[in-house]
């Protein structure tokens, strides 16, 4: 069944990349109502933004979301990685600002008050998506693929030669638990030669060693390390699962990726929808899947012919 929160969840922060302090009001919302963004600093009419592949603004270090009024919303993986990863399919996000608060670098702040304020199923069967062939984006310096599963299982691979992340892989069926025992804590990281540049293109004002992994070469900046040995590759797939919930639907399929990143995964859940044999909207717990005609799914969309 579809799912949402029971009472209001409040959080207060600063955004990452802006640099600008922002409150977070995320409410519970009725039954097929999706994920929806409201800025709280604009016209009402303008405010709304839905958490879907077809509001997808292309970005470099972060998933930003718009609307057709030019409305956006950025940095918003870490905060759609939690509601995936705890089931939760509806609720209304106000924000008065324009970019998600960063917090500590992973999704855990966002976690724990949603899974204390409590989830709540509603009167409504969940619809899934299940991938039905391998289709892949590359660019030059890595590739990410859907291949399909049964399950939603995420394989990612990163490379950062010379440094103490090297190689590293992992691979994880994710679930509820899966998510919040193995996941949902990773911090994001950077390396210390690029902030400077960063900050010359207007991202990371926000940034610190309380919410960022910093790495020099083969050194952590950060003064109580790491919290597991392989918390970059971790992180890097809490960021896959934040942009692949822009499906609208939860996924079945295997997402793989090497050296990926938002762009590429924007890019590849764009693609999944670019052409419906790729895919097949299912009913979840139903033993005989059926398609079915979803309006996340209507490719006459404005916002999706833009992002095409």
């Amino acid at each position: 069944m579809q799912q949402t929160i029971k009472k209001n969840v409040i959080i207060f922060g600063v955004g990452v990349h802006l640099g600008k302090p922002v409150r977070v009001n995320i409410k519970p919302a009725p039954a097929d109502h999706g994920i929806v963004f409201k800025r709280l600093d604009v016209d009402d009419d303008k405010s709304l933004i839905k958490a879907n592949f077809k509001n997808i603004l292309f970005g470099e270090l972060c998933t930003t979301l718009t609307n057709d009024k030019g409305v956006s919303v950025k940095t918003v993986e870490h905060l759609l990685a939690a509601f995936s990863g705890l089931g939760i399919s509806n609720a209304l996000v106000e924000i008065d600002n324009e970019e998600i608060p960063i917090l500590d670098g992973s999704a855990i702040k966002f976690v724990n008050p949603l899974v204390k304020a409590g989830i709540c199923k509603q009167n409504s069967p969940l619809d899934l998506c299940s991938v039905k062939k391998t289709i892949e984006v590359k660019n030059k310096n890595g590739w990410v693929k859907f291949e399909p599963s049964s399950d939603l299982k995420l394989t990612v691979e990163i490379d950062y030669p010379n440094t103490c992340i090297g190689k590293q892989k992992f691979s994880l069926k994710v679930t509820e638990d899966t998510f919040q025992r193995e996941l949902c804590d990773n911090r994001t990281f950077c390396l210390k030669k690029d902030i400077e540049d960063m900050r010359e293109r207007g991202y990371a004002l926000g940034g610190s060693l309380d919410n960022a992994i910093v790495v020099d070469g083969f050194t952590i900046k950060n003064q109580k390390g790491l919290r597991r040995k392989d918390e970059f590759v971790r992180h890097k797939m809490l960021d896959a699962l934040g942009d692949l919930s822009l499906s609208g639907l939860p996924l079945l399929g295997h997402y793989i990726s090497f050296c990926g990143g938002h762009r590429l995964n924007n890019q590849l859940i764009i693609k999944l929808f670019s052409d419906k044999s790729n895919y097949e909207n299912v009913m979840a717990g139903n033993d005989n899947p059926h398609k079915f005609v979803n309006k996340n799914f209507t490719s006459s969309d404005q916002n999706y012919s833009a992002a095409i």
